[in-house]
């Protein structure tokens, strides 16, 4: 079809566009929306789609506002909800200075199988929840390993959903429609057909071009009503085109010239009295890129817009009529974008079972933040294919509504094929941020949640007893985190009767007393109602918008169901181990220590030797402890700031990036781990300098762990000391007693280490490794040589190996590689 060059020809013989920045009106309530609504963008990746009950799900959130890292909200929300809405995990992260994050959700081993939707977004992006990010993943459990057949089988009727382009179809002209077919489960189908029109006659063919979409063209006739006729799936079924409207215009756009985007508008001919002059408007980022007027009446009736200078991203295009209201509007793609490429090198490769690899890679950016996941790879797992990404996200999937399939196969390339595919996917999306002749007549939505930078605590004060509020006092609070942070703070009641305490910062949680007093009467205690924060009332959330559970406990050889079938058989044994009977287990009795190692340690700090302080009440500081309890330790000078050294410590490999490099007081090894002569410190699993445990009293100690060789599993050189506190350790019961209420409030997640097994010392092992996950960091610093290094090991069934590194930097722009090793 020769129609660019039609357009080419119609366009220079018809108008000469003049491109207008002062479209007033227009102009006006778009800049309004802007100032007062700014959207924030976030993308979450997890290191998989499918799970196990019992693993750990791998994330990483970037926040964006006006494509570049947020500098609006400093906290991301992160929710795991199930079929019915009810939030089954929640975590409230804060944002580094790039607008990320890493996450984690462990999943716990009786989780239900099923589909579960994640979200991601600040608070401030609840006034808008058509734009939350979404993804959903399937969690296989003991309840899926014991049914009998595998999955349900699915059911495969069909529909057919038109979209005319620009919104509506137009009697007397010619129109073209998109269209999207789909199966009940939302996934999409490839489908042939006809459309006809009541008679039975024929008008235009129908043959889907990619994941169920394509378009048709057709003359659409005064009073007549027209059918599609579908094949798909091995059935057939009818649908019903939209009704078209008698007057108005109907719009073409051409996208597939590099340089420039053409338009054409066709007007009916009944009422055209009504359309004789039109505005087109071109908006990206909720700034105008692009207008022209279009005298009708003249024969103007094309237009192009030049791509040179536009950002890249979402064209939004909209038709107004004389009276500058909307009537059309079409999405379009403008793909200037160029993604930062990271050189790669493999150093080691060795994809036996268990063997170990080693990767490095160079990039040339300014303060990236990165993430690096390795996983099994097999090219049969289509259903991995082409996963969200962060180009695809942050430069599509976040404006766009719904469910969109395999996002990743619409920024694989820059071909006409891929962006012929992402043009159909607009046509066929819902999306609409605002509405026009809303925010024309300035109607905008109010405003239901703040911009957030730190956690705060607000509420109201009453007079005891009384609903009166005070309106001069104040609300002191102390603060006292799990990390055994301590907070005294105060703040004033207005002249409303409320009060804000804000910029707090606490990690995991915190026990959070309060009082108010009465300015007049400072010894007159007052009622204070303490509103709860909103991850505190986190219950219900955006349910999973598809449903994802389609395997089947096959032979089949692909890596995913390699993994699946493996993880799953196992599950199933520890199934029938449960109803075995007559079984006689005889198990060790747990010491004190055992049982705080439980109730305390996670991941890799469940390892190394414990110590109960209970245990050792004749000793005044942690380090005596320490010292006495474990050999090979020794501790000298200071008893409050002692030198502290491992001298027995046999060594170790593995290290994380780099060669292992010497460190002295709260210096970053290589590998990104705080050291103090070479002993990496924890406080409740956070790395922390050892001036921190240095300010630890005996009393505030529930547990202390000291690693040696497993160590390495954290990135530490030369042994790890973790210490846990008391939760609530060294508050003073009198702050309860002079009427302070206690309450325990949620902070900061921190995030957990990511444990890969070290087959260097322990090459004979006989378990089968059945991870999918091979390495994964949230936080992958480079060394001095400015080179960024790890290593991974292969499990037990993979022969290929893919690496994703992806991020963004300080500037916005995006960094994005996938290879595979094999």
């Amino acid at each position: 079809m020769k129609f660019p060059v039609f357009f080419c020809s119609l366009f220079f013989a018809a108008i000469t566009v003049q491109a207008q920045k002062n479209a007033l009106t227009i102009d006006t309530a778009l800049a309004a929306f802007k100032n007062q609504y700014p959207q924030e963008k976030v993308f979450l990746q997890t290191d998989k789609d499918f799970y196990i009950a019992g693993e750990t799900i791998w994330m990483k959130a970037w926040c964006l506002l006006e494509e570049a890292p947020t500098y609006l909200s400093q906290i991301v929300y992160v929710d795991m909800v199930d079929n019915s809405g009810k939030v089954v995990l929640k975590k409230m992260y804060r944002l580094d200075s790039l607008g990320s994050t890493g996450a984690d959700f462990e999943l716990s081993k009786d989780i239900p199988s099923g589909t579960y939707a994640i979200n991601a977004y600040t608070m401030w992006m609840l006034n808008f929840p058509d734009f939350l990010f979404k993804k959903n993943i399937v969690v296989y459990g003991e309840d899926h390993a014991v049914k009998v057949g595998g999955k349900k089988p699915l059911n495969t009727r069909t529909s057919i959903q038109f979209f005319p382009e620009g919104g509506n179809i137009i009697s007397g002209v010619i129109n073209r429609m998109a269209f999207k077919a789909t199966d009940i489960n939302g996934f999409p189908v490839n489908i042939v057909g006809e459309i006809k029109d009541a008679e039975g006659k024929k008008v235009a063919g129908l043959t889907s071009e990619h994941d169920g979409m394509g378009t048709v063209e057709f003359l659409v006739e005064k009073g007549k009503e027209y059918f599609a006729t579908v094949s798909a799936n091995k059935g057939s079924f009818i649908a019903k085109l939209p009704k078209a409207k008698e007057e108005g215009f109907a719009v073409k756009i051409e996208n597939t010239n590099p340089n420039r985007l053409f338009v054409l508008v066709s007007r009916t001919e009944n009422g055209k009295e009504n359309f004789g002059k039109i505005k087109a408007v071109a908006t990206t980022n909720y700034a105008i890129v692009f207008s022209a007027q279009l005298d009708l009446d003249n024969g103007e009736t094309a237009f192009s817009i030049p791509k040179k200078n536009l950002p890249p991203g979402i064209l939004h295009i909209t038709f107004f009529d004389s009276k500058n209201l909307p009537f059309s509007e079409r999405l379009a793609f403008i793909e200037n974008y160029d993604l930062l490429h990271p050189s790669i090198t493999i150093e080691h490769k060795n994809l036996k079972a268990k063997s170990k690899n080693q990767v490095s890679f160079q990039l040339q950016s300014e303060m990236p933040s990165l993430s690096c996941l390795v996983t099994s790879y097999d090219e049969k797992d289509s259903v991995l294919r082409y996963i969200e990404n962060i180009a695809s996200a942050l430069l599509a999937t976040s404006d766009l509504k719904g469910y969109i399939h395999q996002p990743g196969y619409y920024f694989k390339d820059k071909s006409a094929t891929t962006l012929r595919a992402l043009d159909l996917l607009l046509m066929t999306q819902g999306w609409r941020r605002f509405e026009w002749n809303k925010i024309q007549q300035n109607q905008f939505n109010a405003i239901t949640y703040p911009v957030e930078s730190a956690i705060s605590f607000r509420g109201s004060v009453y007079k005891s007893d009384s609903k009166e509020k005070v309106t001069d006092g104040k609300v002191s609070f102390v603060i006292k985190g799990i990390d055994s942070t301590s907070i005294l703070a105060e703040a004033a009641v207005t002249d409303k009767g409320e009060f804000l305490l804000k910029d707090i910062h606490y990690i995991k949680n915190a026990m959070v007393s309060y009082m108010g007093t009465n300015n007049k009467k400072s010894n007159y205690i007052v009622d204070v109602k303490l509103l709860p924060n909103y991850i505190d009332t986190l219950k219900t959330g955006s349910r999973p918008s598809v449903q994802l559970d389609t395997f089947t406990n096959t032979q089949a050889a692909s890596a995913l169901e390699n993994y699946l079938r493996r993880n799953l058989d196992e599950l199933e044994k520890g199934v029938k181990s449960k109803v075995m009977d007559a079984v006689v287990i005889k198990t060790k009795k747990l010491t004190p220590t055992d049982s705080l190692n439980n109730a305390y340690a996670g991941g890799p700090f469940l390892m190394g030797k414990g110590i109960n302080p209970a245990e050792f009440n004749n000793y005044r500081t942690i380090w005596q402890m320490i010292q006495a309890a474990v050999p090979g330790i020794t501790v000298e000078g200071n008893p409050f700031d002692p030198v502290v050294s491992m001298n027995r410590f046999s060594g170790l490999g593995g290290q994380s990036s780099a060669t292992v490099a010497e460190t002295t007081d709260g210096e970053l090894s290589e590998s990104g781990v705080m050291e103090t002569s070479g002993i990496a410190y924890f406080l409740n699993e956070v790395n922390v300098s050892k001036d921190v445990i240095n300010t630890l009293t005996v009393e505030d100690i529930a547990l202390i762990k000291v690693l040696k060789n497993e160590a390495a599993a954290l990135g530490a050189t030369q042994g790890a000391i973790a210490i846990y506190t008391k939760q609530g350790a060294t508050i003073g019961k009198n702050v309860y007693d002079k009427n302070y209420t206690t309450l325990k409030m949620e902070g900061y997640a921190i995030n957990k280490e990511f444990y890969q097994p070290e087959y260097s010392y322990n090459p004979s092992s006989q378990e089968a490794d059945n991870r999918y996950t091979l390495y994964w960091s949230a936080k992958l610093l480079p060394a001095k040589d400015g080179k960024y290094r790890f290593q991974f090991y292969n499990n037990s069934f993979g022969s290929k190996a893919r690496l994703v590194i992806q991020g963004l930097d300080k500037n916005g722009k995006l960094v994005y590689v996938e290879q595979i090793i094999e």
